[in-house]
């Protein structure tokens, strides 16, 4: 899935403007790559991502 797919997707399952997806995913891969890039220990990094993704996932409950 590429970049427009996967924010065609995500506006269709929210019911978000598409364009307020592009900003909002384009954000969230901004700051995921400041992490990673910033943190010292990357195996830190991925576990504070998988946290972000768990908060996002079970937030949708």
């Amino acid at each position: 899935m590429n970049n427009r797919e996967t924010v065609e997707k995500v506006s269709e399952l929210s019911g978000v403007h598409l364009d307020d997806c592009q900003k909002v995913l384009n954000a969230f891969e901004e700051v995921l790559s400041d992490e990673l890039s910033n943190s010292k220990d990357v195996g830190r990094a991925f576990d504070k991502v998988i946290k972000v993704m768990d908060f996002l996932k079970n937030k949708k409950r």
